[in-house]
């Protein structure tokens, strides 16, 4: 196998997916990856360096972490599941699932992202991949939000890694 530059010390779990694997399993693993690799990227961060946003825009390491817990609960939680979980955004604040306030710890979303994770991998685990859930109109199945919000936790891992290596130099791939 080829030797890479590590994603960052912290992140021993982070493990490319076997090959071989059933397609839910592999889509769930690469999920996993990119989830842990979000993990990495912010693991050892100041505030100050959670908060760093050298961008016009609303991104932070600390805002790409709440984003994820947002896609996470939305897609997983609110359509797949069923379950009513408020989003921390809308019409008077588009952006609010990007912008940490001041009362949000880097500990505390990283907590919530981690629980949004588990959660969403308990109804993971109860579906099937052509399974559209608990919603009514039958829009998204099962794979289709896999696939969606792997590449979606992969993408923001990309500005992770942009942010990260800006902030104080930490690189990996």
């Amino acid at each position: 196998m080829a030797q890479h530059v590590p994603v960052c010390a912290d992140a021993p779990q982070r493990r490319i997916p076997k090959h071989g694997l059933g397609e839910k399993e592999m889509l769930q693993a690469w999920l996993e990856f990119g989830r842990n690799t979000i993990l990495g990227k912010v693991a050892g961060l100041s505030e100050d360096g959670a908060r760093y946003n050298p961008t016009r825009s609303n991104t932070s390491l600390a805002g790409i972490v709440k984003h994820l817990t947002t896609v996470e609960q939305h897609w997983f939680q609110v359509v797949l599941g069923g379950r009513d979980v408020p989003m921390p955004f809308g019409p008077q604040n588009p952006d609010g699932d990007w912008i940490a306030s001041a009362d949000e710890s880097l500990p505390d979303l990283l907590a919530r992202y981690r629980e949004a994770c588990r959660d969403s991998d308990r109804i993971i685990d109860d579906l099937e991949l052509d399974s559209t859930g608990a919603q009514t109109a039958d829009d998204y199945t099962l794979r289709w939000a896999l696939c969606h919000v792997a590449l979606d936790t992969a993408r923001h891992a990309g500005h992770a890694d942009l942010l990260r290596e800006q902030w104080d130099g930490a690189r990996g791939w």
